[in-house]
């Protein structure tokens, strides 16, 4: 059979591709041959727990150190940048997540965009809970917008950076019809320190923050801000059952700086889903009120760009003062 020209252009195309990949694939097969650093958007204890979980394992996987390095502030944007200007060759890995999809409702000036990273992995999908002081003249939902309502302006809630947290409070608010005064901090576990010594009222925050500091009595809990009650506290009610549409999930993802290998990126999101598919960790992540939730590294892009609309019209609902 005679080859023609358009034939032979697609065996060139396709042996260069094939050459192209062969060293790809061998360096993802070689991967890591250098320690892995881990960098966490906020403060060691403000939401770390789940990768102080798995790091080790994923060292044992991976015969190399991994090391986690904290960057806290301005809602993930200080670590995401860092990520995003580092070498694309899978040493160097971060963790965000609703964050990067909701940082354009309350920053006009971001120095990246979902093109300068690729998602690797969801990793866990984060139970929020709302907590209060232990003092505070109220101890339920129904109790909160009473008091708000007959002080207005007068409470103060913390949030760890603006992002979910801070938006779906914000709908809260609106929906309740009520008034508050919003503190911001680096991270999560400043806000608790903040609150168990007084000077806050509220928190609203991952529930694997604050649990120890619920069950040692330092302070108390009103509502779960998920989907449903969480597990192990399903007395307390979740806001959604008295303003039904006001829940949040945020989740923590692994991202890499764009250009790194797929076949890396994919053996990072394998390796990690392993690791974290292990019934002793999905018990100890389940105590913490962390779910297991991993994506493939193409589900995760998915997921970022389909927040950022949600987001959006959230925001359009709820009034959102626009980004500054």
């Amino acid at each position: 059979m005679k080859m023609t020209t358009s034939m032979l252009s697609l065996c060139a195309a396709a042996g260069i591709a094939a050459t192209t990949l062969v060293p790809t694939l061998a360096a993802a097969q070689d991967w890591p041959k250098a320690p892995v650093r881990i960098i966490l958007p906020f403060t060691p204890g403000g939401g770390d727990q789940v990768f102080r979980i798995i790091a080790p394992l994923l060292q044992e996987k991976w015969k190399q150190p991994v090391v986690i390095e904290y960057k806290p502030g301005a809602s993930n944007i200080i670590a995401t940048d860092y990520i995003v200007k580092s070498k694309p060759d899978g040493y160097t890995i971060g963790v965000t997540g609703a964050t990067v999809a909701n940082n354009p409702l309350f920053y006009k000036t971001i120095p990246y965009t979902y093109d300068d990273f690729s998602g690797i992995t969801r990793v866990v999908n984060l139970e929020m809970a709302l907590v209060a002081r232990n003092d505070a003249p109220f101890n339920s939902i129904p109790e909160l917008v009473a008091y708000a309502k007959a002080n207005p302006g007068q409470l103060n809630w913390g949030t760890g950076g603006l992002g979910a947290t801070y938006a779906g409070f914000r709908q809260f608010m609106y929906a309740s019809g009520i008034d508050m005064v919003h503190v911001n901090f680096p991270g999560w576990s400043q806000a608790l320190s903040e609150l168990m010594g007084g000077r806050l009222d509220l928190v609203i925050n991952p529930h694997d923050s604050s649990v120890q500091f619920v069950k040692a009595n330092r302070m108390k809990m009103i509502a779960s801000f998920g989907p449903k009650r969480i597990a192990g506290f399903e007395k307390v009610p979740a806001v959604n059952e008295a303003y039904p549409g006001v829940d949040i999930t945020p989740y923590l993802a692994f991202i890499a700086p764009k250009g790194t290998p797929g076949p890396v990126l994919q053996k990072i999101h394998l390796d990690t889903a392993q690791v974290l598919n292990e019934p002793a960790v999905k018990r100890q992540l389940a105590d913490l009120g962390l779910n297991v939730a991993t994506t493939t590294p193409e589900e995760t892009d998915r997921a970022f760009r389909s927040e950022t609309v949600e987001w959006a019209r959230i925001a359009r609902q709820i009034k959102l003062p626009p980004p500054q």
